[in-house]
C-alpha cells in the first residue's frame, strides 16, 4: 500500500509541494552588479517562496519575483547550491521600480559583498556563483 505524502501548510495557509525542490529564490542583479535584497520578518534575502504542489519551479521563481518585489524579469536557473531549493538569476536593466509586498519593511540594492554579510550562508554561497 502506497502512502500519500502529507502536504504541509505554512503560515499563509497554502499547501506546499510534497517533493523537492521546496521553493525558489531569485538573485536579481542590476547593471551595477548590485543585488536586490528584501527585509521580511527582520531577515534580508532575495525574493523567494515555497513551491506549491505540482507547480513548476520556474513558475515558483516568477511568482516570488512578482509577488514579493513586483517585478517581471527574464530569469534563468543557476547551479544548485542546495537540491531542496532552486536558485535563479534575473538581470534588471536601468532602475526597475521595486514594489515589495506588505510583509517587506525594506528593500535595497546592495553590493555583492554587502549582500553576503546580510544574508544566510546558503544565500551567501549562491552569490559566489554570480559574482
Amino acid at each position: 500500500m502506497t502512502e500519500t505524502p502529507q502536504l504541509e501548510v505554512p503560515l499563509d495557509g497554502l499547501f506546499l509541494s510534497p517533493e523537492p525542490p521546496w521553493g525558489a529564490s531569485v538573485l536579481v542583479l542590476n547593471e551595477r552588479s548590485e543585488v536586490l535584497l528584501l527585509r521580511r520578518r527582520g531577515e534580508w534575502g532575495p525574493p523567494g517562496l515555497t513551491r506549491l504542489p505540482d507547480e513548476p519551479v520556474a513558475s515558483c521563481a516568477a511568482r516570488a519575483l512578482d509577488e514579493l518585489a513586483g517585478l517581471k524579469l527574464p530569469m534563468w536557473p543557476i547551479t544548485d547550491v542546495d537540491p531542496a531549493w532552486t536558485l535563479f538569476v534575473a538581470a534588471a536593466k536601468g532602475e526597475p521600480l521595486v514594489r515589495p509586498d506588505a510583509l517587506c519593511d525594506a528593500h535595497e540594492w546592495v553590493a555583492i559583498d554587502e549582500a553576503r554579510a546580510r544574508c544566510t550562508e546558503l544565500v551567501s554561497a549562491s552569490l559566489d556563483l554570480v559574482a
